[in-house]
Order: C-alpha cells, then sequence, then structure tokens
C-alpha cells in the first residue's frame, strides 16, 4: 500500500475545505484576524471547487500549484499575504491529519522586496486636496482620512454610532481603536451628522444611493479631488502615508503613532509608513547635539 492511500485510510477524509477554514478561522482568537483568515482561505475553497474539490483530503500539489499561477495577476505583497495564510492552513490540516503531509512545505514565498515609501504629500497639498472636493461628503472623507491615517475600508464601515464624544471608533486588523478628532474636524462632522436628521446609530457615516459608501466609488471621489487640486492621483492608502509623516515629523511618538494607525508594533510603522526626504535629514542633523556643541567651540569670542 502506498503511503498516500495508507494515508487516506486513516484521515477524517470527510471535512471539506469550508468546514476546515471555519475551525482554523476560530482557531486564531481574535475576530478581526478570523475575519482575514476566512476570507482569504474561502477564496482558496472557491477555487478548488472550481477545479473538483471538496474535501481536505483531496487536495493536492497540483492544486495548490494551479492556485499559485491564478495568483500571478495581484502586486507581489498581496499575493505573499495569500499564499503565507494558506501554508499556516495547511500545517494546521496536516498537524490534524486532514491533508496530505508536506503540502505546506510545497508552497514556494518569494521574498519580498524591501520597502522604501515614496514622499508624502505636504500639507500644502493636502489643504490643495481638501480645497478641491467637489461636495461636503467628499471633502469630509478626504479630511477624516488624512486627520485620522484610517484605512479606507475602516472609513466606510464607520456608522453613525461609530463617532462619540470627540472619538471616532475604527474597527480594523488588530482590533478597535479610538482616534481623537480636532475641534475643528469635531465640529464638522457633528454638523454633518446633525444635517442628516438620523436617529438610527446603525445607519452609515458615509452612504449613496445604494446605501453604503463603495470603496470604488470613494476612490472616485479622491481622484476628481487629485484632478482639481492639479496633484498626482493618490489612493486613500497615500493619505494615510501622509498622516503618518506628518504626525512623526511633528515630533509625535512613534508608538503613539503606531497605534493611531492601528499598527500591532511600530516597526510596521517604519518600515512602511515613515517616509525621509533629504529636507528632513538636515531639519533633523541640525538639531545633533554634537553639532550644537561644535558651533559654540568655534564659535568667535
Amino acid at each position: 500500500m502506498s503511503p498516500d492511500s495508507d494515508w487516506v485510510a486513516t484521515s477524517k477524509s470527510y471535512l471539506t475545505l469550508e468546514e476546515l477554514t471555519d475551525l482554523f478561522a476560530r482557531s486564531t482568537g481574535k475576530a478581526s484576524s478570523s475575519r482575514e483568515y476566512r476570507g482569504v482561505l474561502l477564496a482558496f475553497s472557491r477555487f478548488a471547487r472550481a477545479e473538483g474539490v471538496l474535501l481536505c483530503a483531496e487536495v493536492d500539489f497540483p492544486l495548490l500549484l494551479a492556485y499559485q499561477a491564478s495568483l500571478n495577476h495581484l502586486a507581489a505583497s498581496t499575493r505573499h499575504h495569500r499564499l503565507l495564510f494558506l501554508r499556516q492552513f495547511l500545517r494546521f490540516a496536516e498537524r490534524s491529519r486532514l491533508t496530505r503531509p508536506g503540502l505546506a512545505e510545497q508552497l514556494r514565498l518569494q521574498p519580498l522586496a524591501s520597502h522604501h515609501p515614496q514622499p508624502a504629500i505636504s500639507i500644502d497639498q493636502s489643504l490643495r486636496l481638501v480645497s478641491a472636493a467637489p461636495d461636503s461628503r467628499a471633502r469630509l472623507l478626504v479630511l477624516l482620512l488624512l486627520a485620522t491615517g484610517a484605512r479606507i475600508s475602516e472609513l466606510l464601515s464607520c456608522n453613525l454610532s461609530s463617532y462619540q464624544d470627540g472619538l471616532l471608533y475604527l474597527s480594523g486588523k488588530t482590533g478597535t481603536r479610538a482616534v481623537p478628532l480636532s475641534p475643528g474636524l469635531r465640529a464638522r462632522l457633528e454638523a454633518a451628522i446633525r444635517a442628516r436628521g438620523e436617529e438610527d446609530g446603525a445607519a452609515p457615516l458615509f452612504r449613496s444611493r445604494q446605501g453604503r459608501l463603495s470603496d470604488r466609488r470613494a476612490r472616485e471621489l479622491l481622484a476628481s479631488c487629485c484632478l482639481g487640486a492639479k496633484l498626482p492621483l493618490q489612493s486613500p492608502h497615500d493619505l494615510r502615508h501622509a498622516a503618518c509623516a506628518r504626525w512623526l515629523r511633528a515630533g509625535i511618538p512613534l508608538d503613539v503613532v503606531a497605534r493611531t494607525l492601528g499598527h500591532s508594533r511600530p516597526s510596521t510603522t517604519l518600515d512602511h509608513y515613515a517616509s525621509v526626504t533629504a529636507h528632513d535629514l538636515e531639519r533633523g542633523l541640525s538639531a545633533d547635539p554634537l553639532e550644537q556643541r561644535l558651533a559654540e567651540l568655534e564659535a568667535p569670542d
């Protein structure tokens, strides 16, 4: 009897990929992580079903190879992210003797290139972007992206009840966090909510004719602002980057910035968002205590 046939005979081969996905997602603990794992793995399950594979025991290397090829159109970081989740899932399945052994190690993840953040837009450019908004909804959207550093998915999932007592509650990858708003932005947001005249706290903060404002429409609104401000096209993520760079240059502690952005580790903030320009280096090094003492020593009496 071959190793494979012996394994199939002793495994719980009746479990489907969807059922194991649910077990694995619940084992991660945090609700936000569970949602993220489930979304990625259900996409794999749908791909497998289209290939005629429903059960955990039916997953094999040719299926994994075909799935990897189906991700080639994605950005390298997105592809890496999905395959990393799938490898963790397969290891979980192998430990439970629900898939053939060795599948997880067949997934070869290419190392990602070093990330070099592009310089963020300046405060003047940010103000031009706000001024170019075609209507009050677009203006508020751009303002909140710039002022909170929120991910676009976090902001669009906000309801009216997400704003309470000057704090905007954002739910993301690391759970729910409260971001304080400046007095001016608080006043604008409260005025917009009052103008809606709604009592239902579950109503979306940003709405459209169909209900909740979609990611696609939000990006279109931002693109129109960029066009009106005569700026290169900015994504919602670029405005998150701008918020991070602005806060760090203002001297706000790194751990505070990381927590506001919803990063679990401050190193993530530095690696992916903290762009440094020649001007930043010149300004920062001019404040070096050694340079200041040298200037004192060399000063004429």
